[in-house]
């Protein structure tokens, strides 16, 4: 999402009340004054489809939570986005109580980051890598 002012925000986790209803504004079409604010009254400019190694970023299911940070120190702004990925969740790695749910019903849900290359005003992404932990992939549960 961008303000007006030409600030770039991107979506992040739902941990504020106005980046959840500029994401679910976004999702279904809604436009108008008043509908979604930032946390400073400013109005947003419509969206865009964000690239990255030269085609559009999909990752292939909702509910993907983007977050923009600073991931590897170096002043901009990097995108990372969450995977539910595909395979089964080893069941060793899953705590006792798994909610109900059967212990086999778990994907490997993944972290893709996409480093920007570019600059802090005119980011470029590269096509993402995921994290890692150690030698592997990180993972994490998803259901």
């Amino acid at each position: 999402m961008r303000y007006r002012s030409g600030s770039n925000y991107g979506c992040a986790p739902a941990s504020r009340a106005w980046r959840t209803c500029f994401s679910m504004a976004a999702l279904i079409g809604l436009q108008g004054p008043g509908l979604c604010q930032g946390p400073d009254g400013s109005e947003l400019l419509p969206p865009v489809r964000l690239s990255a190694g030269g085609g559009p970023i999909d990752v292939t299911v909702g509910h993907a939570a983007p977050l923009v940070m600073d991931f590897d120190g170096d002043g901009l702004r990097d995108l990372l986005v969450g995977e539910f990925g595909t395979g089964t969740f080893p069941a060793e790695r899953l705590p006792e109580d798994v909610g109900g749910f059967a212990r086999d019903s778990f994907n490997l849900g993944k972290l893709r980051i996409y480093r920007n290359v570019g600059s802090a005003k005119a980011p470029r992404f590269e096509d993402f890598k995921y994290l890692r932990a150690g030698k592997e992939d990180a993972s994490i549960p998803t259901n």
